[in-house]
């Protein structure tokens, strides 16, 4: 079912709704004893919300970090975080019937097969297990068909590769998709609350305004404030940075297409929050614009803007869906296209997606 609004100056958007239980969290998911690892980054707070949001028992939520604490989530909302051994001990996990690890892969790496091999269903967010065969790399609106056969641990994808692959899977469906371009424009809340620190002191500063003596570490590899970094994560010898592989090869993965020629270029932005991809693309078969908005707007998760200067991140934020607009012919042939997108990289790139992952499996008591 979708739905559709008109602005004031008679633009339309059509989003596509899903009715019933919040992101199909039911009365079965709720009585299970779920655990966040890494609860207190950017990721792992926002799935606490989200659990929240979808009434998940307060007292069946185990939250862990480094250090012992609490995550106030809001006014009224406060969750209590337990400490995680430095060794990572699944001991700390005793009780827990779905393990999210919002962890960095170093940890995710070590953690996520123990937890599998004594049977806890485990849904890493990192990007340590995403390129293993015998591991599940799932958007569900995709490939949720994956989750039938997926062992004890599945993987959420890069949250740039989830915000495209949502558009491309649609068009893939309908023509054949024949090569890709992708070029994102990243918000600094990508690289964590730590990011988004660096931006706010570098912003603060650029204007003449005090910062404080203390000056934490900054994750970029430049000052982001009134700037643009042409690369996230490190840059390999032959010139491709760290995000770009990720985007490339799980692209073909989510999309079952191995030999997909996709190109990408990775870029971190002065914006807190969403990320957004310009994307042009080549067909197989014929697909004119006008079919592909019809179809785009009527494909889960997806809402389609027909503001000719969206979407924009800082209306997307916080909201579920990846929005696409911009969608025009290219200038390569008939089977060209490109669209722009916008997806809060938190939400549907992260958080959301791995609770959506969870939704879709049957719970366990």
């Amino acid at each position: 079912m979708s739905t559709t609004t008109t602005d004031g100056n008679g633009r339309t958007t059509t989003m596509n709704t899903n009715p019933g239980a919040p992101w199909g969290w039911t009365d079965a998911h709720r009585a299970q004893r779920v655990a966040i690892v890494g609860a207190t980054g950017a990721v792992g707070r926002e799935l606490a919300q989200l659990l929240i949001a979808a009434d998940h028992p307060r007292e069946r939520i185990d939250c862990l970090a480094r250090r012992p604490g609490e995550l106030a989530l809001d006014a009224r909302t406060t969750l209590a975080v337990r400490a995680l051994g430095p060794d990572a001990d699944t001991g700390a996990l005793a009780g827990a019937q779905l393990v999210f690890l919002c962890t960095p892969s170093e940890v995710s790496r070590t953690l996520a097969p123990r937890l599998a091999a004594l049977g806890v269903r485990t849904i890493d967010l990192s990007s340590a297990h995403r390129m293993r065969p015998d591991v599940a790399l799932v958007v569900p609106e995709i490939n949720g068909h994956e989750l039938a056969r997926a062992g004890r641990l599945i993987a959420n994808p890069n949250c740039t590769t989830a915000i495209a692959a949502l558009p491309l899977a649609v068009l893939d469906r309908a023509a054949g998709l024949a090569e890709v371009i992708v070029v994102s424009f990243q918000a600094a809340s990508g690289a964590g609350v730590p990011g988004v620190e660096a931006l706010a002191r570098e912003s603060r500063e650029a204007v003449g305004l005090a910062v404080g003596a203390d000056r934490p570490p900054s994750p970029f590899a430049a000052p982001l404030a009134y700037n643009v970094i042409p690369a996230v994560a490190e840059v390999d010898a032959g010139g491709t940075s760290g995000e770009e592989h990720k985007v490339i090869e799980e692209l073909r993965k989510i999309l079952g297409r191995p030999d997909l020629v996709v190109e990408v270029t990775t870029t971190r932005v002065p914006v807190e929050r969403c990320h957004s991809v310009a994307v042009h693309l080549r067909l197989e078969r014929d697909l004119s614009p006008a079919e592909a908005r019809r179809l785009l707007q009527s494909a889960p998760g997806v809402r389609v803007d027909d503001d000719p200067h969206g979407p924009r991140p800082r209306e997307s934020a916080g909201t579920d869906p990846v929005h696409v607009g911009r969608i025009r012919a290219g200038t390569r042939g008939k089977r060209s296209l490109c669209f722009f997108a916008v997806g809060d990289q938190i939400r549907k790139g992260a958080a959301l997606n791995a609770l959506q992952i969870a939704a879709a499996l049957v719970p366990e008591r």
